[in-house]
C-alpha cells in the first residue's frame, strides 16, 4: 500500500514538474507574439501527450512547434486582427457613442464577438494540434465545432473566467499559467473532440493509453 501511494505521490509530482516546463517552453516561445499560435498549438499537444496521455516527454512541445508553426502562425496572425478590429469597435462604441444613442448597445455586441472568437482561437488551436487538416478547413471545421456545442464552448468561457479570478487573487498562479489553462480545458476540448472521431481512432488512442 504504502509503494502505491508513494508511486503516486512521484506521478503526481513529475505530472505537476512537466506542466511547468511546458508552460515555461510556451512562455519563451511566445515572446515575438507573431509565434503565440505556434506556441499555443504545441502548448495544447505537449499537455495532451506527455501529460494526459503519458506518451512522450516535455520536449514533444518543440516537435509540435517546428511541424505547425506556418499553419497556426498564420491562423495567429489572422486572429490579431480580428482581436484587434473587435476590440477598436468596443472603444469607439464605449467613448464616442452617445448613451442615449441606439448604437450603444453595440458595445456589448462587440464584445460577445470578441469572447466567442477567443473561444474559437481555443478551438482552433487545440484542432491543430490534433488533427492534421488544410489551414482552410481547420478554420472552418473549429469555427463549426464551436457553434455545434455552443454549451461546451460557454463552459470554456466560464473556465477562463474562474481561471483569470484565480490567478488576480493569487498572484504567484500567473507563472503557472500556460499549463493550468491547457490542463483546466483539456477535459472539455476532448470530450468535444472525441465526437467527431471515427470509433477506430477512439480505439486506438484507448489502447495507447493503456499500452
Amino acid at each position: 500500500m504504502g509503494r502505491f501511494f508513494n508511486s503516486k505521490i512521484f506521478d503526481g509530482i513529475t505530472k505537476v514538474t512537466d506542466v511547468m516546463l511546458i508552460g515555461f517552453y510556451f512562455i519563451v516561445c511566445s515572446l515575438p507574439i507573431f509565434t503565440i499560435g505556434a506556441s499555443s498549438t504545441a502548448l495544447y499537444y505537449a499537455i495532451h501527450k506527455s501529460v494526459f496521455r503519458g506518451r512522450g516527454y516535455t520536449t514533444e512541445f518543440f516537435r509540435s512547434f517546428k511541424d505547425n508553426f506556418k499553419q497556426s502562425t498564420l491562423s495567429w496572425l489572422i486572429f490579431m486582427v480580428l482581436f484587434g478590429v473587435l476590440s477598436a469597435d468596443i472603444y469607439v462604441t464605449r467613448n464616442f457613442i452617445q448613451a442615449n444613442s441606439p448604437m450603444a448597445a453595440a458595445s456589448v455586441f462587440f464584445l460577445v464577438l470578441l469572447i466567442f472568437t477567443i473561444v474559437w482561437s481555443i478551438y482552433h488551436f487545440a484542432y491543430i494540434a490534433r488533427f492534421a487538416n488544410s489551414f482552410k478547413e481547420s478554420f472552418k471545421i473549429s469555427a463549426i465545432i464551436m457553434i455545434a456545442n455552443i454549451g461546451w464552448s460557454i463552459a470554456i468561457i466560464a473556465v477562463v473566467i474562474v481561471l483569470v479570478l484565480l490567478m488576480y487573487r493569487f498572484m504567484i498562479l500567473i507563472v503557472f499559467a500556460p499549463g493550468i489553462f491547457a490542463c483546466a480545458l483539456h477535459p472539455i476540448l476532448e470530450k468535444v473532440f472525441r465526437k467527431y472521431m471515427s470509433a477506430e481512432d477512439i480505439a486506438k488512442e484507448d489502447e495507447d493509453l493503456h499500452y
